[in-house]
């Protein structure tokens, strides 16, 4: 009877996952140093997800930028079901306007329901290439995020109705998903637009249900 707890978890997991994406995709304005951002759509479940990158004078890591992420399934909105990610975002290739950028951090997933609380560990990464003009930009994206361990906590209802024996603690119940697509958007002073759209997998390359993701978003520089 775990085993179907340790998989409950996993899918409630996946309502919640998304690869590193800090929502900008032109070219950041040179004078700001800040921007906040949100974005709403589908990316297995519908969400909305709020974010913050600041932008840092590191000369050994090109265009170099912290960001942050809250996620909320926006459904039936609950704060027992949210997720948490974050890290740097890097540039070590670039041509003119033409640019290869790396993002990559720590993420924390949290769900909650009538049978179990679990929060689960992870990274995620995402690759960016193409065009990040002041104006406009259009890129191709590459991601993958690994849960490595949940701890789980069983409810009363649980070992009542499913396993008497059931234990609190941690597990290594894993889950991955894989993404493939495109972003683009464009830029109006301090305010980006921006869309993405694409294909998501497990990361073992099976369908998932919806096998697509699209979100549309904002970012305000400051």
């Amino acid at each position: 009877m775990t085993t179907t707890t340790h998989w409950s978890t996993v899918f409630a997991f996946v309502a919640l996952a998304g690869t590193a994406t800090a929502q900008e995709v032109t070219r950041m304005p040179e004078p700001t140093r800040q921007a906040i951002g949100i974005d709403v759509g589908l990316e297995d479940a519908w969400i909305t997800r709020a974010s913050y990158t600041h932008r840092l004078n590191l000369g050994f890591v090109p265009d170099a930028r912290v960001f942050g992420r809250f996620t909320l399934p926006v459904v039936a909105p609950d704060l027992g079901d949210f997720g948490i990610d974050g890290g740097m975002r890097a540039t070590p290739l670039a041509w003119r306007d033409f640019r290869l950028a790396l993002l990559v951090g720590p993420i924390v997933r949290h769900a909650s329901n009538e049978l179990f609380t679990a929060t689960g560990i992870g990274v995620g990464a995402t690759v960016l290439l193409g065009y990040e003009g002041p104006h406009w930009g259009l890129s191709g994206e590459g991601g993958y995020e690994q849960t490595f361990a949940t701890y789980l906590s069983h409810s009363d209802r649980y070992r009542n109705t499913v396993y008497a024996g059931a234990k609190d603690g941690w597990y290594a119940v894993t889950g991955s998903i894989a993404r493939a697509g495109l972003r683009g958007g464009a830029r109006f002073g301090p305010v980006e637009i921006a869309l993405r759209a694409g294909l998501n997998a497990t990361g073992q390359l099976h369908a998932l249900n919806p096998p697509f993701y699209v979100t549309l978003g904002g970012a305000f520089a400051f």
